[in-house]
């Protein structure tokens, strides 16, 4: 990681709003520590060599922006969308990003020692430039069990119950609704989206899938259900369970590596409460 050196100008005031920021960038300035950007607007921006240490950040938009060698340390960027963001050589050490986007965020020789990653969304999706840098962005989890749950998009609501019992327990969790993005199936065939699959289902400590009549008739989640058992079977983890949505039959074979938990009607308080119970073993 560079080091970062900025001077801070003599009389120096934080910028408040997007639209400062900008004009004293385009001026040349580059010293914006403590800047107030919430809400703020830089979608497709670029920023070069910007010093943005504990600025506010939240609720800021920074989707298709290009971050180059930009010092977040301390910023909090609470619920940000940094979607297919291209972020090189930045610094979000002990940065908030509780509830950040990064569907498709482009990495590279980025620090997030020590970062608050709570509730952040779509890290499965994130572009790594290299793979040795992977495990570094989730320090604070590492001893807690994290687990990727698979559904289709029929079983919405389940996997959004079984998301809030995670959420309640400070359980990181990854949700993979594809089919509700983008139409069931459209994107079987892209290898770029099965190569992140693979990734982040080999990351987690327990695969779940919601199974019901949906779930069986989506290519995607019997693909990550696949994943998941080579690896199970290869390498002895993930855990793997299986939340009975529907009653279905004709699956025992397929889920003989499987917990299965009952989650059809009545019992579904309770097989909640036992996913819960599971991830914090």
């Amino acid at each position: 990681m560079p080091q970062f050196k900025y001077r801070k100008p003599q009389g120096y005031i934080p910028p408040v709003g997007h639209e400062e920021l900008l004009a004293r960038y385009a001026s040349g300035e580059r010293y914006f520590e403590h800047a107030s950007l919430r809400h703020a607007i830089l979608s497709g921006r670029t920023l070069s060599n910007v010093n943005l240490a504990h600025a506010d950040l939240s609720d800021a938009y920074l989707d298709h922006a290009a971050l180059d060698g930009v010092d977040l340390t301390g910023a909090v960027c609470v619920n940000a969308d940094l979607s297919k963001a291209s972020l090189y050589q930045c610094c979000f050490a002990h940065a908030d990003l509780r509830g950040a986007v990064w569907y498709m965020t482009g990495l590279r020789h980025v620090s997030f020692f020590a970062a608050q990653l709570d509730e952040a969304k779509y890290l499965e999706c994130l572009q790594w430039s290299d793979d040795d840098e992977r495990p570094g962005l989730m320090p604070h989890h590492a001893t807690k069990r994290t687990c990727f749950v698979s559904y289709a998009s029929s079983d919405d609501a389940l996997a959004g119950r079984v998301a809030e019992g995670l959420q309640r327990a400070n359980i990181p969790h990854w949700l993979m609704p594809f089919a509700s993005w983008f139409g069931r199936d459209s994107l079987i065939g892209d290898r770029t989206v099965a190569d992140h699959l693979r990734r982040s289902i080999g990351m987690c400590d327990v695969f779940i899938v919601a199974l019901s009549l949906g779930a069986l008739e989506s290519r995607w989640v019997q693909f990550e259900i696949d994943v998941a058992t080579k690896l199970h079977r290869s390498v002895g983890r993930p855990q793997l369970v299986a939340l009975m949505g529907d009653s279905v039959t004709g699956t025992a074979a397929a889920l003989r590596d499987f917990e299965v938990i009952d989650c059809v009607g009545e019992h579904e308080a309770a097989g909640l409460e036992r996913v819960v119970a599971l991830m914090r073993r």
